[in-house]
């Protein structure tokens, strides 16, 4: 995007520190012999839920803007796409779905962000309106759904199903029998997950689960799930929470390596499950050795993690020590990244002023379509006082946008809109 951005980030301050301020603690976290539980892991104060990992089917976004829907690919839940748009509802045969349960046709979740799910893969990206599952009415603010799946559930039942509209905060959706019996009209809405990133639902079991910690009060799951590889695959590993950052360190020496100028990404798998590998000989798995990572929890703290032991599917357990090496002062916690932006709605360009506490190099912008693809990553260089950065937005189509600031271990996004 040409002149995507045209000053530089603010340097008024220095916000981490270089040395530890706590010692080595260690820990284990357990989702049992088999992989069935999902543990959702703060840094600060250890485990917050372990909950089963096999009870539902489907989840629904409830933060943010991209109506996120994803798929248990851990229980075995697969999606295909089936080729025939709403009004073929009432017209499906179990027929319809020859040639289709395939990979050709499977939909996946992605593992490097929680807002890209398999129901949002069949967007049509020269429409920004265009969720995957259905399209946005910017003028009811209504997402219609437009397209049929199928969904094989873990018990291995085929099912037909219809994300049918998000209005006012619900969503409303149906499932069935390939043949129409056995119908199943119902919502999910948000106002039941306050505070969640994500509100889930049994198809098997035909219920609502309120099975996730706040979205503020975790910052780690430890859990199986899809891995999306040339050859996709399950695999069992951790996932980082939205705003969560983590940096790999390696190889190096565990004991010296310093938090301050490593690379820390927002991908949900930086950390993942390739921190072990499985030993024949021994029968057993042994954890990569001069491999550490860097985890800034939502506080903004930074946290030094080293597996030192994985038990497999014999017990499920993950054992690691931590250490707090950087903390983020209670005032520098407090400032505002983004102090404002506008015009929105916008035509030809947005203007964004800022301020930052820190000299990180890895300081940056993002912005991300309405389906939660990212179009524009570009990093911030830096300068002195307030700063004022103009992007260019006329070759952005007529839209909503989500903008990430990403400076001083905080994350602010704010959403736009572009109408001509």
């Amino acid at each position: 995007m040409k002149h995507f951005y045209q000053s530089a980030l603010t340097l008024i301050g220095v916000l981490f520190t270089a040395v530890a301020i706590s010692q080595p603690i260690y820990d284990i976290v357990s989702i049992n012999a088999g992989y069935p539980n999902q543990s959702f892991y703060s840094m600060g104060n250890g485990e917050v839920s372990n909950v089963s990992n096999t009870n539902w089917d489907l989840a629904f976004q409830i933060t943010g803007f991209q109506a996120t829907i994803r798929i248990n690919g851990k229980n075995n839940v697969h999606l295909y796409r089936s080729g025939q748009d709403a009004n073929a509802w009432s017209a499906i045969t179990p027929n319809d779905t020859v040639g289709i349960l395939n990979a050709s046709y499977e939909l996946l979740d992605q593992d490097t962000s929680w807002w890209i799910g398999a129901f949002n893969a069949t967007n049509d990206t020269t429409n920004q309106f265009d969720l995957g599952w259905g399209v946005y009415d910017f003028a009811t603010h209504v997402v219609t759904g437009d397209s049929l799946y199928f969904i094989i559930l873990g018990n291995g039942a085929v099912k037909k199903l219809w994300i049918q509209s998000l209005a006012n905060s619900v969503y409303y959706f149906a499932y069935a029998d390939l043949d129409g019996s056995n119908e199943v009209n119902t919502s999910i809405s948000k106002a039941n997950f306050t505070g969640k990133n994500f509100g889930y639902y049994s198809i098997e079991n035909g219920n609502e689960l309120n099975r996730e910690p706040n979205k503020y009060d975790w910052d780690l799951t430890f859990c199986q799930y899809m891995a999306v590889t040339p050859i996709t695959y399950k695999v069992t590993g951790v996932l980082s929470n939205d705003s969560v950052f983590v940096a790999k360190a390696y190889p190096v020496d565990v004991n010296s390596v310093s938090f301050a100028g490593q690379s820390y990404s927002a991908n949900i798998s930086t950390i993942g499950y390739d921190w072990k590998t499985y030993d024949f000989n021994l029968n057993s798995y042994v954890v990569s050795d001069s491999l550490v990572y860097f985890v800034q929890d939502r506080p903004g703290n930074i946290w030094k993690l080293i597996f030192t032991d994985f038990g497999g599917s014999v017990n499920g357990n993950y054992e690691f020590t931590k250490e707090q090496v950087s903390t983020t002062g209670i005032n520098e916690a407090q400032a505002p990244v983004l102090l404002s932006l506008s015009p929105n709605p916008a035509s030809d360009a947005i203007q964004l002023v800022y301020s930052s506490v820190s000299n990180n190099s890895n300081d940056r912008i993002e912005i991300y379509n309405v389906a939660g693809q990212l179009i524009h990553s570009a990093l911030l260089e830096h300068g002195a006082g307030l700063q004022s950065l103009t992007i260019a937005t006329d070759n952005l189509q007529n839209g909503i946008y989500t903008l990430r600031v990403m400076a001083d271990g905080k994350q602010e996004n704010r959403r736009f809109v572009i109408a001509r």
